[in-house]
């Protein structure tokens, strides 16, 4: 076995020739089994060293903070500085980092949000630029920043500071440094009180602000500082570390000063924000308490409210309502607010009203009016509300943290008077993509639901690859990697991918799995709850083979090996914890694993055992198309080698015990048949069986018509995981049945209707926990893998491969971005008489595989048959390609 150093394997030449992620043809019959002959040592694994490359420092800037010995938790703080400017500026750029989130100011105007989520260890400082913004005179920089203490989905563990690094050059060619030191003023800011309890178990913020206690003008120039301004105390010379290295107190955690961090650039682009200002006033109503409203928000008290009486006379569509506030002080008003789509970002709102009126804005991802039957509060989506004390008059409302949102509610009581509310609205978070999908098909209901996908992207994907940001915010691996391919092939974008494979993989303990959602609380709160057997929520392992999965597909779309320079090492370690999990029937266990789990679709099962046959094939395939191939690429040919036995050896061992000769199947509950008294399939199963490779041409018929005609017995994958099914059926030929599937269950989905997103389950009601925004965008991924047929061959994108399969599509036109540019996809008519145009930049050279009943397009040159009733043609690069197809 080669014995590589952690920066070694960058170095070596890749011994790759062509690969396929996902087979569109199958081979004609199983690979013979190997024989395996695993190497009984272990993997050598040197301590790992950081790379230079990466580390970002900003000396002589410090850690700073507020001169305390303990910091509560949920606690906020402004700092400030005023600085002189006396002659013109050419540039002012620099860093900007507070943990666990900070808001930026400028001369009074709100600048950026940040950080993005990252592990503590490594975090990622926020670039700054003032150049345009900074004037001659006096300006003042601004930055509130809110330390969570409590672990939340976006943020694991961590201690407060804030590090600021800004680099003035002048018209004239002098050079100036501003950074975080002594000079800087901070304040412990009232209006938030600190230590308030956490929003849920993943959320850590439960806002409540009151406007009064605010010190307006505090972050412009003019104002005046009281004794509650106090000079900021440096915790920390080090700046090329992040705050877990420096000596401030973290009381609640007690984690100590892990000196070996590293401070980072940010990897991605910032987030654009963008004023939303659609929402309409729903519905207006009243409230009659019968206990303190306080305790109800505080405990969700039963039987704490009545119904009053809905109220008319309102125009939805205004910009201005004015309404009285009730006049028994046990009465409240309710005003309901809806987008026309389901978004992520800061809700906002005006009010004038008396001093002291509360109110509680709460946000939800479906609601049904209470004329209509539905509830009067929509508190019931996880504790998602903030709480508003106003000043008397005009106050200008804005949540601290995002959210996502469809309803807005607002709850208004302590009020005397007249109530106007204006300017109710919401800044968008989107992430900055190079570009946005090009798509449309003939079908209105899949175009219906690639804009589903394509709104979900945009709330799913901003600094970190998460399932839903309306519960979790996480960034998982497993079923919500599969936006890696969205990324790149619909979006052409490759860094945030990249930072997924690099935050996520950070998150793995010396035992060799994955976190399962990292940067996040969640899995690491697991391991101990799991120890006491408090929860059956461990870490994901099937996450982890996920993971392996993302990293080659990443590889497959850059061809940057360097990508994977933190992940790669971290790869081979799962790898040893595999081999070290198989048992004594030469299977890896799925039950009694201690702190992990095995999930795949839990639904599906109706036990737990009955996921080791999928499961075992999922790593059988993902040691076969990913981990081997990337051990290859990265010149380690003995572990390759090893890698491919232990896969085929998986897949036959999983053969011997759940194929069934009589149904020429796998039964995933064949040894215990008996005792469950029903035969079990499941598509997970079938998937990996097909797409591994690993299928004899015997049973191939058997699997199709089993996911075609999807008997009882069959275990179906929820949406964020139904492509396995869909990515066989197009490598078994058959795309119609999942234009099928479109209209029978995903487009009279709740989310698709209502909030122009894609939900979690295949059944969503409103008012309720259900995600409307969580990652199955399924029918994206059709249209470019399955439909147009495209898949990337050769690392870089050099080489694709083409096998159109439309159906009953009369059109299906896309954008497919690869490395070396775009290929544009077209295919118009009915199924006998269809004009395919496809157009290929210079060095993408294509594969075009079509039925044999075609005629050979002009100018292409057949290079063979992939499969029975299939012909392949070569396409060079860099021309446009037109020819007619007749079959497909």
């Amino acid at each position: 076995m080669n014995k590589l150093s952690r920066r070694g394997f960058l170095g070596f030449v890749s011994s790759a020739g062509v690969f396929g992620f996902l087979p569109t043809t199958v081979s004609t019959a199983a690979e013979p089994v190997r024989k395996m002959a695993l190497n009984a040592g272990r993997i050598q694994f040197e301590p790992f060293q950081l790379p230079k490359k990466k580390e970002l420092d900003l000396s002589p800037a410090a850690w700073i903070w507020y001169p305390a010995e303990r910091i509560l938790p949920n606690s906020f703080f402004h700092f400030r500085r005023v600085i002189q400017i006396g002659k013109a500026i050419k540039s002012a750029k620099g860093w900007i980092l507070g943990e666990s989130r900070y808001l930026l100011f400028l001369n009074g105007q709100r600048i950026q949000y940040g950080p993005a989520p990252a592990d503590p260890r490594y975090s990622e400082a926020d670039p700054v630029d003032f150049s345009k913004e900074l004037k001659v005179g006096e300006n003042v920089i601004g930055a509130t920043i809110v330390y969570f203490g409590f672990g939340d989905g976006a943020w694991p563990v961590g201690k407060a500071g804030f590090i600021f690094y800004l680099e003035l050059e002048f018209e004239d060619g002098q050079n100036e440094l501003l950074v975080s030191d002594e000079k800087w003023s901070v304040q412990q800011a009232k209006s938030w009180p600190a230590g308030k309890y956490k929003r849920w178990y993943l959320r850590a913020l439960q806002e409540e602000f009151d406007n009064r206690l605010y010190p307006m003008g505090w972050n412009d120039s003019g104002f005046q500082e009281d004794r509650t301004w106090k000079k900021a105390k440096v915790f920390s010379r080090d700046g090329n570390k992040t705050a877990l290295s420096s000596s401030i107190s973290d009381y609640l955690y007690d984690s100590g000063g892990n000196r070996n961090t590293q401070l980072r650039r940010r990897s991605v682009p910032m987030i654009l924000e963008k004023n939303i200002a659609t929402l309409r006033l729903k519905e207006a109503h009243t409230i009659h308490w019968n206990s303190n409203i306080e305790e109800y928000f505080d405990f969700k008290t039963e039987n704490s409210f009545e119904m009053g009486e809905i109220l008319e006379g309102f125009s939805e569509q205004s910009s201005i309502w004015v309404f009285e506030a009730p006049k028994d002080v046990n009465q409240s008003l309710v005003l309901s607010f809806a987008l026309e789509e389901q978004v992520i970002g800061w809700p906002f709102f005006t009010v004038e009203c008396s001093e002291g009126t509360v109110i509680e804005m709460m946000v939800q991802q479906g609601h049904e009016l209470l004329k209509n039957g539905g509830p009067a509060l929509i508190n019931n989506n996880f504790n998602s509300w903030t709480r508003f004390i106003c000043k008397g008059g005009e106050n200008k409302l804005m949540t601290f943290d995002f959210e996502s949102v469809k309803w807005i509610q607002l709850h208004i009581h302590k009020a005397i008077g007249a109530i106007k509310i204006s300017n109710v609205g919401l800044l968008r978070r989107v992430y900055d993509f190079p570009f946005q999908p090009l798509l449309q098909t003939s079908h209105s209901g899949f175009n219906k639901l690639l804009s589903a996908c394509i709104n979900t992207v945009w709330n799913n994907s901003h600094e970190t690859i998460v399932d839903c940001v309306g519960r979790e915010r996480q960034q998982y691996s497993g079923d919500i990697g599969h936006i890696v391919h969205a990324l790149h092939f619909g979006f052409g974008e490759s860094r945030l991918p990249h930072r997924f494979v690099d935050t996520y993989s950070q998150g793995i303990t010396l035992d060799g799995f994955f976190m399962d959602s990292w940067p996040a609380y969640d899995r690491l709160n697991r391991l101990a709850q799991r120890q006491l057997d408090l929860t059956p929520w461990g870490v994901l392992l099937d996450h982890s083979v996920g993971f392996c999965f993302d990293c080659w597909h990443h590889y497959l779309y850059t061809g940057k090996k360097e990508d994977l320079e933190e992940a790669f090492p971290r790869l081979l370690r799962f790898y040893q914890l595999i081999k070290n999990s198989i048992a004594e029937d030469g299977l890896l266990p799925v039950e009694n694993l201690g702190v992990n789990a095995i999930w795949m679709d839990t639904d599906s099962y109706k036990a737990t055992r009955d996921k080791q046959c999928a499961y075992n094939l999922y790593v059988a395939a993902m040691l076969k198309q990913a981990l081997s191939t990337l051990a290859g690429e990265f010149g380690l040919l003995d572990l390759q080698k090893e890698m491919l036995d232990l896969s085929y050896h998986l897949a036959q061992k999983v053969e011997e015990k759940f194929f069934l000769p009589g149904e020429n199947i796998l039964i995933v509950n064949l040894p215990w048949i008996k005792e469950d008294g029903e035969m079990r399939t499941c598509e997970r199963s079938l998937a990996h069986w097909v797409l591994g490779g690993f299928v004899p041409e015997s049973a191939k018929a058997t699997v199709l018509k089993e996911l075609t005609s999807r008997p009882s017995r069959l275990g179906r994958c929820y949406p964020a995981n139904v492509i396995w099914p869909y990515w066989t059926l197009a490598a078994l030929g058959n795309t119609e049945v999942i234009i099928q599937d479109f209209d029978q269950r995903w487009t009279p989905m709740l989310s698709v209707r209502e909030n122009n997103t894609i939900q979690e389950h295949w059944h969503a009601e409103k008012d309720t926990q259900n995600q409307l925004s969580h990652a199955g965008i399924a029918p994206f991924f059709a249209a470019y893998m399955c439909f147009a047929g495209i898949q990337v061959l050769q690392p870089g994108g050099t080489l694709i491969q083409v096998r159109p399969q439309l159906a009953t599509l009369e059109q299906l036109q896309l954008t497919y971005h690869t490395s070396q540019g775009p290929v544009e996809f077209d295919c118009r008519g009915k199924r006998g008489k269809r004009k395919l145009r496809l157009k290929l930049p210079l060095g993408v050279q294509a594969h075009l595989i079509l039925p044999e009943k075609d005629k050979l397009p002009k100018g292409a040159r057949q290079i063979g048959s992939p499969d029975k009733g299939l012909v392949a043609f070569f396409l060079e690069g860099g021309k446009d390609w037109e020819f007619d197809v007749l079959f497909v």
